[in-house]
């Protein structure tokens, strides 16, 4: 079907008249009507006012096949990657910019164009020592004037996609670029700020990517503390204690001796993480970890082994509290992983610290330990809480 039939066609699906139409674009009916004849053509500046008013994309007025149109920019991009894999970074930017001389509004082209240009100039890194190489040999060969119009054309590239694409994975595609791009630059802030568009934890990784030398090294760092605290060992005791947790048959996913393994699981990771017993924020886990215990061996009517993990819990809750207060008082990890790291980095204050239910708990302990040995430890608990 030619663009005077499709008119044709959308007029009458839209029940327009050919004056109708003539009124809208300011011309006369004749023209309309040469249109649809296949007498002339539209001006192609009208091309647009058309889309717009039978609500169609250009393509599909000027009867682009969209499908056959996307098959086609695809199987561009697919020979550029593998132009890329190969090191042919020329060859795949050669076949891209040719490509967006037929297709100049793909942004699959303009994303793929840009990752070539950030290859050519290192603002990935890669992982292969050969590709490494190769592409620094390449890079010594590029003068510093033609890293700094790739960087603008890159620039270029990315800021456009962002104002006009609607797809967010070629958008997060252009934060990348952009963000590496001005890192490359030494223009940390805007890299930064664009970053902090990406979600969370592409987010993390974008900023310890941007980052160099200390400062990486520090970002990296805590993020692994944040993660160790925030991420796994936080979601192995939700997982335990969690009620709405349940398999298909209703059980949990855990029987008390499992869950009492798990539980050791987490007080060994915490000293394999911290080995010097300087725990910092990791003395919530060891409380929540041992008191867990305290009452997992209670069920099990372990008095020895609940005494102990309850003393335990207490001696880590009493840490946790001291540290947690506002405003907080900030120290150092001194383990070899997190060497450096201030903490603590998760202060929560809540109504209730960890001490004071500790203290409200150690009443299901009652007929179960020497009443002797609890009350020295709710006396302890007592010195640091307003619970009496």
């Amino acid at each position: 079907m030619n663009i005077g039939e499709t008119i044709k066609k959308l007029r009458k699906q839209k029940d327009m008249t050919q004056e109708q139409l003539a009124e809208y674009l300011n011309i006369s009916p004749q023209a309309i009507s040469r249109w649809e004849i296949n007498s002339t053509l539209p001006d192609i500046t009208l091309v647009p006012m058309l889309a717009n008013i039978f609500d169609v994309s250009s393509d599909t007025l000027l009867g682009i096949d969209i499908d056959a149109k996307e098959k086609r920019i695809d199987a561009i991009v697919k020979e550029a990657q593998n132009y890329s894999w190969k090191i042919q970074d020329d060859e795949a930017e050669k076949l891209l910019r040719n490509a967006l001389k037929e297709y100049p509004n793909s942004y699959k082209l303009m994303n793929w164009l840009a990752y070539v240009l950030s290859l050519n100039v290192g603002n990935y890194d890669v992982n292969w020592n050969e590709e490494v190489k190769k592409r620094f040999e390449k890079e010594k060969k590029i003068s510093e004037e033609e890293v700094k119009i790739i960087w603008e054309e890159i620039i270029t590239l990315g800021e456009k996609i962002l104002a006009e694409c609607t797809d967010d994975n070629l958008r997060y595609w252009s934060i990348t670029h952009l963000c590496k791009t001005y890192a490359s630059m030494g223009e940390t802030a805007k890299a930064m700020s664009f970053a902090k568009k990406m979600p969370d934890t592409t987010q993390r990784n974008l900023i310890t990517e941007t980052l160099k030398g200390t400062k990486k090294y520090n970002h990296m760092q805590t993020e692994i503390a944040h993660s160790a605290f925030n991420g796994v060992l936080n979601s192995i005791g939700l997982l335990m204690v969690n009620p709405y947790v349940s398999l298909d048959d209703g059980t949990a996913p855990y029987n008390p001796d499992e869950c009492i393994e798990l539980n050791h699981k987490i007080i060994d990771i915490v000293n394999i993480l911290i080995e010097d017993g300087n725990f910092g924020d990791f003395n919530l886990d060891l409380a929540n970890a041992h008191v867990s215990l305290t009452f997992l061996y209670a069920k099990k009517s372990d008095a020895a082994s609940t005494l102990n993990h309850f003393r335990l819990a207490a001696k880590y809750a009493v840490i946790h509290d001291s540290l947690n207060v506002l405003p907080p008082v900030s120290k150092e990890y001194t383990s070899l992983l997190f060497r450096g790291v201030n903490f603590p980095f998760n202060s929560v204050h809540s109504q209730i610290t960890m001490t004071e239910l500790l203290l409200e708990r150690s009443r299901e302990l009652d007929s179960i330990l020497p009443a002797a040995e609890l009350e020295e430890i709710r006396n302890e608990l007592r010195k640091h809480t307003a619970i009496n």
